[in-house]
């Protein structure tokens, strides 16, 4: 069992798994993503913000 936490690499060195809906970015096997509906996101950054683009929404003062 190796303790060292590079010995395993980034997740760039696994296989290529598909892209984030919002930002384009890869998504690799073995590695985190959020799927919603279908649709693969890299993180709920680009989740929230996905969401904030296809939803109509209006802003207000209080």
């Amino acid at each position: 069992m190796n303790l060292d936490r590079f010995a395993y690499g980034l997740c760039q060195s696994y296989k290529t798994a598909g892209e984030c809906r919002h930002c384009g970015a890869e998504l690799y096997k073995g590695c985190e993503a959020i799927q919603f509906e279908g649709e693969l996101f890299c993180d709920a950054v680009c989740l929230g913000e996905h969401l904030l683009e296809i939803t109509d929404y209006d802003e207000v003062i209080l």
